[in-house]
């Protein structure tokens, strides 16, 4: 058993400029679409016949860690989307607070189908005919 092997294999040749075994380590290295790319390489090297038995645990090792990677990557892309749309959010109140618009006030109901007077159904006077 050699651990030249899984370095030099299709799908580490596919990982970019990083060596597969460089990345390894710590696995930050690299991006989310390289992890991605070497993970698809992996796949379809594990899916053929001609894995190296050898070098089964250690690519199975290497795709976990590249799932893991990819997995915080989204995670940590869906945070930040979420603290902009949370600034945006507060920008935007904060404007209407300064153009003097109530932000916390409750929304009017809207009118339904059978309340003709448009009061959200409060009152009395929502009888039909009246």
């Amino acid at each position: 058993m050699t651990e030249a092997t899984p370095d030099t294999s299709p799908s580490a040749a596919s990982s970019g400029p990083a060596p597969a075994g460089a990345a390894a380590g710590s696995g930050d290295e690299i991006g989310y679409a390289e992890a991605l790319a070497e993970l698809e390489g992996i796949l379809d090297e594990l899916d053929g016949d001609e894995v190296d038995v050898d070098v089964l645990g250690a690519r199975v090792r290497r795709a976990a860690e590249l799932l893991r990677l990819c997995r915080a990557r989204i995670a940590g892309a869906r945070f930040e989307v979420e603290q902009v749309v949370s600034d945006l959010e507060a920008e935007a109140d904060a404007a209407s607070a300064a153009a003097g618009v109530p932000t916390d006030a409750p929304a009017a109901p809207a009118a339904g189908p059978d309340d003709e007077d448009g009061d959200g159904g409060e009152g009395g006077d929502d009888a039909v005919g009246s």
